[in-house]
């Protein structure tokens, strides 16, 4: 028997067809039959009401295959259902007016972050950073700490154009070997 008889002996078929109804099972119409049809694993984009389909006829079931067309300024949605996604690219590129990631557990590891942006907005209840090095560079530095601000560091050194001004109900300076008031006029209290 060749392999072109055996495939005419399969009961295996592909037919297009109208989405009808999507929740809580996905209907299609084929010809004048309504079918609950399941999603084949590789359709990534989710049919809609009035899309057209290519479904593949089994003897046991009716599998969406793809979306063919929908509705002109109907929104595609790309969905994918499993426990696991994984993209592997050169590049990828995505772009669009909003997004939302919604991720319990996040890791980015690379060799370098880019980000333009115009402004950054961040909640967080814990943020620990650490870093060979740190340079910042801004017109305007404001800081609010309603507790306890504490600097540990082998040199710190603070230089200012103009003024700097230290305020406070109690203000201490104390040095283990040498502390030097320098300038062209000095006034205590």
């Amino acid at each position: 028997m060749t392999a072109a008889r055996r495939l005419r002996e399969l009961d295996s078929r592909l037919v297009s067809g109208v989405v009808v109804e999507t929740s809580p099972r996905l209907q299609v119409r084929i010809g004048e039959e309504l079918y609950s049809v399941l999603r084949a694993k590789s359709c990534l984009v989710a049919p809609e009401q009035r899309d057209r389909v290519l479904c593949a006829i089994e003897h046991d079931a009716v599998f969406v295959l793809a979306v063919l067309s929908g509705a002109e300024g109907a929104t595609t949605r790309v969905t994918a259902a499993g426990d696991e996604l994984s993209i592997e690219a050169r590049q990828i590129t995505i772009r669009a007016e909003a997004g939302t990631v919604a991720v319990d557990r996040l890791g980015v590891f690379g060799s370098l972050v880019n980000a333009q942006v115009r402004k950054v907005v961040l909640l967080a209840d814990q943020l620990d950073a650490v870093a060979e090095r740190i340079a910042q560079r801004a017109k305007r530095v404001f800081r609010f700490v309603e507790d306890v601000d504490q600097l540990r560091a082998g040199i710190v050194d603070i230089r200012a154009e103009s003024l700097a001004a230290i305020r406070a109900e109690n203000a201490l300076i104390s040095a283990r070997v040498l502390a030097k008031i320098d300038g062209e006029q000095i006034n205590l209290g």
